[in-house]
């Protein structure tokens, strides 16, 4: 028996990095995924790859941008497995996106990364009510410890925490915990896109880190794991930083 045998969690922007490797994980541990990404191609792999390995997973595609595909994708969720137990709002648009704040995709940044979370939760409490639940939202350094150009960015995962604090105090009581994941650098297809146009930042990283690395999609989705599970059943409105001590070191 698996850490989440039994329940049912929707994961979205799970085609690719930390998504994906949270979406395994859970299925690893004996959940029913949901994986949701606008990339159907890479859901296909990753509801493939789910299957598999032994485990139970559809794929959904959705914008997570439009709040009806977003009830679509929950309502998928329950005539798929019947109930809901577990949210991880991981989508969202990548910091590269409007480098300079003349660039800055404000309305569409804060849509996808910011709204999303928003409406994908508010789709999802009236079913995590009937049992309890957990909600997992993926936020950055950029929204709580450090400063960031990026304003979009920086604005759109500083509400996530926000909005995290807002949900558990108003829904604890329903037995649904929300908590966040404050992200340093990761390993993702993303990052790499970054590093290929700017290759030294990695070795910048590298040296002020206090681990010496960035981190691995498969270490946040342990985080993931934790915060779904009845392991942290007394954990509620935390940001956890998860970046190796990037940001406290200086």
């Amino acid at each position: 028996m698996g850490r989440l045998a039994g329940k049912t969690a929707i994961v979205t922007g799970a085609a690719s990095g930390v998504g994906e490797a949270t979406a395994v994980r859970f299925a690893q541990e004996g959940a029913e995924v949901v994986v949701a990404d606008m990339n159907s191609e890479g859901l296909e792999r990753v509801v493939s790859a789910i299957k598999a390995a032994g485990g139970r997973a559809i794929g959904v595609t959705v914008d997570v941008s439009d709040p009806v595909q977003i009830e679509k994708c929950v309502a998928d969720a329950i005539a798929a497995y019947g109930k809901l137990d577990i949210v991880v709002n991981n989508a969202g648009m990548p910091s590269s996106h409007g480098s300079t704040f003349a660039e800055d995709p404000w309305e569409k940044g804060i849509a996808t990364t910011l709204s999303s979370v928003y409406w994908v939760s508010k789709a999802a409490l009236p079913f995590l009510k009937v049992q309890g639940g957990s909600i997992v939202n993926i936020s950055s350094l950029a929204g709580n410890t450090m400063g960031m150009p990026v304003s979009w960015y920086a604005s759109a995962k500083a509400g996530v925490v926000g909005l995290t604090r807002s949900l558990a105090t108003t829904h604890g009581r329903s037995g649904i915990r929300t908590n966040a994941i404050c992200l340093g650098a990761v390993d993702t297809p993303r990052l790499r896109k970054i590093l290929d146009v700017l290759p030294e930042q990695e070795a910048i990283h590298d040296k002020r880190s206090p681990i010496g690395r960035v981190g691995r999609p498969e270490e946040i989705a342990n985080v993931a794991l934790f915060l779904a599970s009845d392991e942290s059943s007394y954990i509620n409105g935390e940001a956890i930083v998860a970046d190796g001590g990037f940001a406290i070191a200086g």
